[in-house]
C-alpha cells in the first residue's frame, strides 16, 4: 500500500474502472512508466535541440551504436529453438550456459556456476519481483541499505505486496558520512538496529537487499562490508539478494584518494559464513551491455525451492528465446566482449571528467564515485535557503511547514521547466536532503547541453533565495 494512501482515490478507481482493489492501488500508486510517456516521449538530440534531456534513468547510452550493429550482425533465427516453446520459461539453455560461463569467470566465482543456477527474467526488475513473491508473505519486508535504487520500491511491492524497509545509519555511533555507509562495523550496528526496530513494528524480515556497486552513489562494496552482510543474514536465517547489475560498468577515477574494485560475493570465502540456500545474485544486460530495452535479466542461485517458485509464475514474464541469444551470443564471443568493455569503459571515464570538471568549475559538491553511471550530486546547501527563505515569507506555524526534503522538487521543477530531468535523494531513501543523481553516461552533447541547463536553473534558484 501507499504511504499515504487516500481511500476515496481507491474506491474512486473502482466504481470508475471496474477494478479490483488490488489493481486500482496499482492504478492510483504504483503505474511507474505511464506519467513519464509524455516527458519521455521528445528527447533531445542535436536535430531536436528543444527536446528534453534525460539526467534521470540509469542508461548508458555511449556504446548503443556498436550493440544495434552486433544485434543487426548476430541475430539468427533457429525454427526449433526460437518458434517452439524449446526449453520453457526458466531460459534458453544456450543462454544459461554463457551467463553461467561468464559468471563464473569474470566475477571470479569460488563454486563453478552451472545452467542449472541460472534462471533468466525480462530485466532485474523482473528477478526481484519473482524472487520478492517467493520469499515473502504479503506485508513481510526485505531490509535494504540507504540510500537504495528507487526501483526496488516497485519491485517488492507491486505485485508481492512486501514492504521495503530501509536500514538508518545516521544515528549509528562512530558515523560521520556516505563513506562510512561502506564500513562493516557501521554496518553491523545499524543492521541490527533496523531488524529490531522492524520487529517492534510488527514487520517480518525476509531478506536483505543490497546494489553492490551502488545506485545511487557509485561504489563499490568493500570484501570485509559483504562478509558482515553474509554474516547477518545467517545469523537471523535471511536471504541475501545481491543486485549486481553494474559489475562491469567499473572505471578508474584518479581524484578518489581510495578506490574499491568491484568484488562479487560470489567470489568471496563464505564457507561456514553463511548456508548457500540463502544466497543470489543478481545480473542483467541493461546496464554493462547498454541495452536496457532488451530486457534481459537473471538469478544465480543454488535454491532449488526458488527456482522452483520462480518456475511457476515465469509463464507471465517470458523473455523471447531469440532475444536472449543474442545476448548469450556476446557472452560467448570473448573478444568481442573485451574490446566492447574496453571502449566502453574509457568512454564511461571521458564522461565522468566532464560532469566532475563542470561541477567543481561551478562549485557544486558531489560524492566522488568509480561505479555506475551516475553522480550524487550535493546540493544541501539550496535546499536550506529554499527552504528558510520559504519559511520566512510563510504565516504558518513551523510544524506546518512543508519538511526540507520537499524543496528537493522545487530543484526538480526548475530543472523540468529548463528541459532537463533529474532525480531528487528522497526518492532513493535519503537519509540528508539534499542530494540529487544525475546520470553521465548519455552522448558527450547531450551531457554538455544538459549540464549548461542544469546550471542555469540553479542560478535562477539562487536569485529566488536571494530575491
Amino acid at each position: 500500500m501507499a504511504l499515504f494512501e487516500e481511500p476515496k482515490r481507491i474506491d474512486a478507481a473502482i466504481a470508475q474502472h471496474r477494478l479490483s482493489k488490488r489493481a486500482a492501488y496499482g492504478y492510483a500508486y504504483r503505474d511507474l512508466w505511464g506519467p513519464r510517456v509524455n516527458s519521455m516521449g521528445n528527447p533531445w538530440s542535436p536535430d531536436n535541440p528543444s527536446g528534453t534531456i534525460i539526467f534521470r534513468l540509469a542508461e548508458n547510452s555511449l556504446m548503443h551504436d556498436e550493440i544495434t550493429e552486433y544485434i543487426n550482425t548476430h541475430t539468427k533465427v533457429h525454427s526449433q529453438n526460437h518458434l517452439t516453446y524449446s526449453t520453457g520459461p526458466r531460459g534458453s539453455l544456450r543462454l544459461r550456459r554463457a551467463a553461467a560461463n561468464y559468471i563464473s569467470s569474470e566475477f571470479q566465482a569460488r563454486k563453478t556456476i552451472t545452467a542449472d543456477n541460472i534462471f533468466i527474467t525480462p530485466g532485474v526488475a523482473s528477478a526481484i519481483d519473482a524472487l520478492t513473491w517467493s520469499i515473502c508473505n504479503e506485508g513481510e519486508g526485505i531490509l535494504v541499505p540507504r540510500p537504495f535504487y528507487n526501483g526496488f520500491n516497485f519491485d517488492t511491492l507491486n505485485r508481492s505486496n512486501a514492504k521495503l524497509v530501509g536500514i538508518a545509519y545516521a544515528h549509528v555511533e562512530g558515523y560521520h558520512g556516505i563513506d562510512d555507509l561502506f564500513s562493516p562495523d557501521i554496518n553491523k550496528v545499524a543492521l541490527e538496529t533496523a531488524l529490531q526496530k522492524a520487529k517492534e513494528a510488527g514487520i517480518t524480515i525476509r531478506a536483505l537487499l543490497i546494489s553492490n556497486p551502488h545506485n545511487p552513489l557509485g561504489r563499490c562494496y568493500p570484501p570485509k562490508t559483504l562478509i558482515e552482510f553474509a554474516s547477518f543474514c545467517e545469523r537471523h536465517q535471511l536471504h541475501l539478494i545481491s543486485d549486481e547489475i553494474y559489475a562491469k560498468s567499473v572505471f578508474a577515477n584518479t581524484t578518489m584518494p581510495k578506490e574499491t574494485p568491484f568484488s562479487s560475493i560470489l567470489s568471496l570465502n563464505l564457507e561456514n559464513v553463511i548456508n548457500p540456500s540463502l544466497l543470489h545474485v543478481l545480473y542483467g544486460a541493461s546496464k554493462d551491455f547498454c541495452a536496457n530495452g532488451l530486457r534481459l535479466g537473471l538469478v544465480c542461485t543454488g535454491n532449488e525451492g526458488i527456482l522452483g517458485a520462480m518456475s511457476s509464475i515465469s509463464m507471465f514474464s517470458w523473455s523471447p528465446h531469440v532475444i536472449q541469444d543474442v545476448w548469450a551470443s556476446m557472452l560467448e564471443d570473448k573478444e568481442w566482449i573485451e574490446e566492447f568493455m574496453r571502449k566502453k569503459t574509457d568512454s564511461m571515464v571521458e564522461q565522468h571528467r566532464i560532469i566532475a570538471s563542470f561541477l567543481r568549475e561551478h562549485n557544486i559538491n558531489y560524492y566522488e564515485s568509480n561505479a555506475g553511471l551516475f553522480v550524487w550530486v550535493d546540493l544541501r546547501r539550496l535546499v536550506k535557503s529554499l527552504a528558510e527563505s520559504q519559511a520566512l515569507l510563510s504565516s504558518a506555524t513551523p510544524n506546518s511547514l512543508p519538511a526540507e526534503s520537499d524543496y528537493e522538487q522545487v530543484v526538480v521543477t526548475a530543472c523540468g521547466n529548463n528541459g532537463v530531468m533529474i532525480a531528487p535523494g528522497n526518492i532513493y531513501g535519503s537519509e540528508e536532503p539534499g542530494w540529487f543523481r544525475i546520470t553521465f553516461t548519455v552522448g558527450e552533447g547531450a551531457l554538455k547541453e544538459g549540464l549548461e541547463r542544469f546550471r542555469k536553473s540553479l542560478v535562477e534558484l539562487q536569485a529566488r533565495v536571494q530575491a
